[in-house]
């Protein structure tokens, strides 16, 4: 893994500015994350006007266009990564507000009830390889929360088994790679498919 490698929440990413490799033009801004729960990956993005012309733009971002994405910025090689709405995927066209992740519960296949997501965790700026991949899940309600002592916790996506549209199954051994912080996170995604030979 590169050094430069960084988890962020994909809520993080609303507001960000869509820049263009070729120009240095601010295109747009991130307006919506669409995440593809049944790939666990992200589609794409909605986008806003930049500056004093505020508002919603017609264009989508297809993640595959992204170049990279950094503390500050969403990179793409050009305004030709904005594609129009009718171009889109009819999931980042039109996108179907309750296929989004967020909501579901997470369960072990043993029965415990690990909470429920609240965020898309994603690992970003690995110079060379893919500009971003969904890593995992930060789960929060009152499950785990009393067992933290009130804090969310983050569950790698490698764990997944299965999902519902409601709940996503984990293995009980998932329980071991959670972590209550970002900071740990990566290295415990890292452990979780090392271990459970899946690929990064």
């Amino acid at each position: 893994m590169s050094g430069t490698a960084l988890l962020v929440r994909a809520s993080e990413l609303t507001t960000m500015p869509v820049v263009s490799l070729a120009t240095g033009e601010d295109l747009a801004e991130v307006r919506d994350v669409i995440f593809e729960p049944d790939g666990h990956g992200i589609v794409g993005f909605t986008l806003n006007k930049r500056g004093w012309l505020a508002g919603r733009r017609k264009e989508r971002l297809l993640a595959a266009a992204v170049r990279a994405i950094g503390p500050d910025a969403v990179v793409v090689a050009d305004d030709d990564a904005l594609v129009e709405r009718g171009d889109a995927p009819t999931e980042l066209a039109e996108p179907v507000r309750h296929r989004d992740v967020i909501g579901d519960r997470v369960l072990t296949d043993d029965g415990a009830d690990l909470g429920a997501v609240v965020d898309v965790v994603l690992r970003v700026g690995r110079a060379g390889e893919v500009p971003f991949e969904v890593v995992g899940y930060e789960v929060g309600g009152d499950a785990v929360e009393q067992a933290t002592g009130g804090q969310r916790a983050f569950v790698p996506i490698g764990a997944q088994q299965a999902v519902s549209g409601t709940d996503l199954v984990v293995p009980a051994a998932a329980r071991e790679f959670i972590r209550q912080d970002l900071t740990g996170f990566g290295g415990a995604v890292d452990g979780y498919r090392e271990r459970f030979g899946t690929t990064s």
